[in-house]
């Protein structure tokens, strides 16, 4: 082969291998600029959804608060559960907000507070943040604060005390003495909030009453039995209407006792304490409150509420619900089942997706890093907020 036709190859193949050279960086430029397009986008697309609504101030961020079980998430018959008191002085100290939703019934919210406070060793809890069973009750003073109303309880003293504080006035409870009165007496509500075993007598005055002329003891309604009006005549003559306060086995027993007499129903029935979504509905609107109260007037909007549990029939079916109620819920709503207390793995087999939590975890501090890690991802852990080491000691 010549020379020539050696240089005129050598020049062809430079020529190619240029234009492959050319090509390969046009792709790689087009590559580069797709990947930062994309990155770009993604990025604004994070910041967008962490810009609060139009009623917070420009530039401010979202957050979450915190919605706690007790029993069986930071304390058992045992005494604290491991790493619960860490957990909370750590979203003290990092002032995020929480509270308590629980369906204890011993303590008023300030005595709660204060056995939280002692039992956790925190510097501060306030009564705002202890939602307990009957805490809803409060929200039905104003209604029924001057009427006459009959509280049905295991200690009657107690029972009394309770009622003051939540409000209401002109309190009876089902003494001898009320029953065996002869003169008709007039009650205008009955309410239950003990989760204790009640007597006969008891679901028989409450029937008595179901069963009376506008709520009159001693009474017997005209309309009972009636075919011509709602429920056959029961309940259709201004009989009072019933709330429970966690007391389910005496509503069951109250429920049938009802049935045996006369067949029908129940009805004006609202049942208080978790699953019940009044009781989410009142921890949602302190935990707002709480958080305004430490964060004063440029508090970033709470848009996600999480509900830590261990009972998937109060706990994560009650937080689910009420999300999906858009009557009451302000926050989104999710949860996240623990296995320190009831829950124990296959109690969810065949169960709907309402008792499903978003999230399991082994232990109230890693829910709590797990939650704080979906919402602010490794930002969150990159500025020290969720230093495993920190949460592998102690209490």
């Amino acid at each position: 082969m010549s020379g020539f036709v050696k240089q005129i190859l050598n020049k062809l193949f430079c020529s190619c291998l240029k234009a492959k050279r050319s090509l390969l960086e046009k792709n790689y430029l087009l590559t580069t600029k797709y990947y930062f397009t994309q990155h770009e986008a993604r990025a604004r697309t994070k910041k967008h959804s962490l810009i609060s609504s139009s009623e917070v101030k420009p530039r401010s961020r979202t957050t979450l608060g915190f919605v706690f079980d007790i029993d069986g998430v930071l304390y058992s018959k045992w005494g604290c559960l491991r790493r619960a008191s860490r957990t909370l002085k750590y979203l003290q100290e990092m002032k995020i907000p929480f509270v308590f939703l629980t369906n204890r019934w011993q303590e008023t919210a300030s005595e709660g507070a204060s056995w939280v406070r002692k039992t956790f060793d925190l510097t501060a809890i306030a009564p705002i943040q202890y939602i307990s069973g009957p805490s809803p009750f409060a929200r039905l003073a104003p209604r029924f604060a001057d009427e006459l109303v009959l509280l049905v309880g295991l200690n009657t003293e107690r029972t009394k005390y309770m009622a003051k504080i939540l409000g209401f006035n002109n309190v009876i409870t089902p003494v001898p003495k009320l029953l065996l009165w002869i003169r008709p007496t007039e009650v205008h509500s009955t309410e239950d909030w003990w989760d204790a075993d009640q007597s006969y007598t008891y679901k028989q005055l409450i029937v008595d009453l179901l069963l009376s002329e506008h709520g009159v003891v001693g009474t017997v309604s005209g309309k009972n039995g009636e075919p011509g009006f709602p429920n056959w005549g029961y309940q259709q003559d201004e009989q009072p209407g019933i709330w429970f306060g966690v007391a389910l086995p005496f509503r069951e027993t109250l429920l049938q006792h009802f049935w045996e007499k006369t067949s029908c129903a129940i009805m004006n029935i609202t049942t208080f304490g978790k699953p019940a979504p009044e009781n989410f509905r009142m921890a949602e609107i302190q935990l707002l409150q709480w958080h305004h109260h430490i964060h004063g007037a440029d508090a970033p909007k709470i848009d996600t509420a999480w509900m830590i549990g261990d009972n998937i029939n109060d706990d994560i079916l009650g937080a689910n619900r009420y999300n999906f109620d858009e009557t009451f819920s302000i926050c989104s709503w999710k949860t996240i089942l623990v296995d320190t207390g009831l829950y124990h793995p296959g109690m969810l087999n065949g169960r709907s997706e309402m008792y499903w939590p978003s999230i399991f975890s082994t232990g109230v501090w890693d829910a709590v890093q797990l939650a704080l890690r979906e919402k602010y991802e490794q930002h969150w852990w990159q500025t020290g907020g969720g230093n495993r080491d920190q949460g592998n000691s102690g209490n």
